[in-house]
């Protein structure tokens, strides 16, 4: 996947979140194919608004369930330093994006993946409506 794909699903997963008042996160599967994260207004609820499926994933760091940080935008590239930083521990294969997904009430610390491109699915165009 190039550059500009990447940056489009990114701006369409920022732009969707930014309208939720909140959205609680879990990794739903994980397999050397890809990898989903999905969020729902609440966890008792079985049905998804939003899905990401990250493509070929080689990394990943973070816990399993997390909240929306509405504050911030919820996913963009890592920044050089971070990259550098994993890639010195984890020898990222060329080819693959470092993402960084950041969380609520984990200050300091993000949900990291490596993958090769992402996929954004929304399922619920206005969960609070």
């Amino acid at each position: 996947m190039n550059i500009e794909n990447i940056n489009n699903e990114i701006f369409k997963i920022n732009e969707y979140l930014k309208k939720c008042l909140w959205m609680d996160f879990e990794v739903c599967q994980t397999s050397f194919i890809q990898a989903e994260i999905a969020g729902r207004k609440d966890s008792s609820i079985n049905k998804y608004a939003i899905s990401i499926i990250f493509e070929q994933p080689y990394f990943i760091q973070g816990p399993l369930f997390w909240s929306l940080d509405n504050d911030k935008n919820f996913i963009n590239l890592a920044s050089e330093q971070e990259f550098t930083e994993i890639n010195t521990k984890y020898q990222i294969e060329e080819g693959y994006y470092l993402f960084k997904i950041i969380m609520e009430d984990f200050e300091g610390n993000a949900f990291y993946i490596a993958a090769t491109g992402l996929k954004c699915n929304i399922y619920e165009k206005n969960p609070f409506k």
